[in-house]
């Protein structure tokens, strides 16, 4: 009985310290910005140039201040 009741604290403080880690860390990303990567798009245009339906269209960058 003793053994569960600590294991259960034990999992209780975990979660409440993991919880706190991760709501504190969701509000320092900042300017988000989300751009086509053109470059690979090309490229991906110039492989298939015999079908173009097969070009490569979702690469993106991304980039965030933290």
């Amino acid at each position: 009985m003793q053994k569960t009741l600590i294991k259960q604290h034990f999992f209780i403080f975990f979660v409440l310290v993991l919880f706190f880690l991760v709501s504190g860390c969701s509000g320092k990303v900042k300017n988000c910005e989300f751009s086509p990567d053109l470059e690979r798009i090309g490229e991906s245009a110039l492989e298939n140039q015999e079908n173009l339906s097969e070009t490569e269209l979702r690469a993106a960058k991304m980039r965030c201040d933290f």
